[in-house]
């Protein structure tokens, strides 16, 4: 028998719908198991449910349950789910007819103008179990009289001149203390003064000075470093800013309370350099300036922080 090309233009328009909602629950089903296979699936017991419904309403709704097993997963798998993968189980398809006439009659749905009313016809497959996401953990942060920085480890530069004698070296030594103490198990810290020369705390310098968890061990040794540190002449931050880089920590936390007067904007310039892939050259270490309770100074903090990817934070007195 020879096939007649006109078949479609004859069939009735519920036949077409028939035929497009059962292509669409095969390619469905197809694409829910897919994810199921690769291990999107959810828990044991899961369902699989199939709606048909018709947006005018006049269409009997049909619902198909399905109940399945996904299969195993260890676990391994369970624990350490991919940082990256972010996938949905419910799946959603639309079909909509042609607004024209089909085969030059009407079903019963024509409107004023004689033509087929337009139908929508939604399926949607769910997955019992709903979104599967996996998140990525939020990073590590510091604080330091309110400038905060991202990641693991932190040096902190703090100016012991002679200018920060009496209530700013007292405010400086409180919140740099509860600054440590505030770092999670997993966060270190190292801390430098410099007045005309560089104090790394406990008279070791990088490489030998390392990172130190905020234990309450070091906490302790750090504040009885503190009140031993003897406030100095001039305000030379440059060789302890050195010296801080040679830790290559995530951040770095540069206090002053005067007019830098030595070439750190430009030193870092140089040091405090890298180039992308793209070409562009930017800073390699983020530098968050702190001008504690003095105007004097305020231009050079804010450029160091504006050139280093840092942020700039003014304290005033209490």
């Amino acid at each position: 028998m020879q096939s007649n090309p006109s078949w479609f233009l004859k069939t009735p328009l519920h036949s077409l719908l028939a035929i497009t909602i059962s292509s669409c629950i095969h390619l469905t089903l197809g694409l829910v198991l897919a994810l199921i296979l690769i291990g999107v699936g959810g828990k044991e017991g899961d369902s699989l449910k199939l709606t048909i419904a018709s947006l005018d309403h006049a269409e009997e709704v049909t619902e198909l349950s399905l109940t399945m097993d996904p299969p195993p997963v260890s676990p391994q798998e369970r624990m350490d789910p991919s940082p990256e993968l972010t996938l949905s189980t419910d799946i959603s398809f639309a079909v909509a007819t042609s607004g024209a006439s089909i085969g030059g009659g009407n079903s019963g749905n024509s409107d004023s103008t004689g033509s087929n009313s337009a139908k929508v016809i939604a399926l949607t497959a769910s997955v019992g179990g709903g979104e599967v996401a996996a998140t990525k953990p939020s990073k590590s942060r510091a604080s330091f009289f309110g400038a905060s920085a991202e990641g693991n480890r932190f040096v902190f530069v703090i100016d012991s001149s002679g200018s920060m004698r009496g209530p700013r070296w007292e405010s400086l030594c409180k919140e740099l203390i509860r600054a440590i103490q505030s770092l999670s198990p997993d966060q270190e810290f190292f801390v430098i003064s410099f007045d005309s020369l560089a104090h790394p705390m406990f008279g070791v310098p990088p490489p030998r000075g390392k990172f130190l968890k905020a234990i309450q061990k070091n906490v302790d040794r750090l504040q009885n470093w503190i009140r031993s540190v003897r406030l100095g002449n001039n305000t030379l931050p440059s060789t302890a800013v050195g010296l801080a880089m040679k830790l290559e920590p995530d951040a770095i936390f540069l206090l002053s309370d005067g007019e830098i007067l030595d070439s750190t904007l430009n030193d870092l310039r140089v040091w405090n350099r890298k180039q992308t892939e793209d070409g562009d050259v930017k800073a390699a270490i983020p530098i968050h300036t702190v001008l504690l309770h003095s105007q004097i100074g305020y231009v050079a903090l804010e450029s160091i922080a504006k050139e280093n990817s840092g942020t700039f934070t003014p304290v005033q007195p209490r």
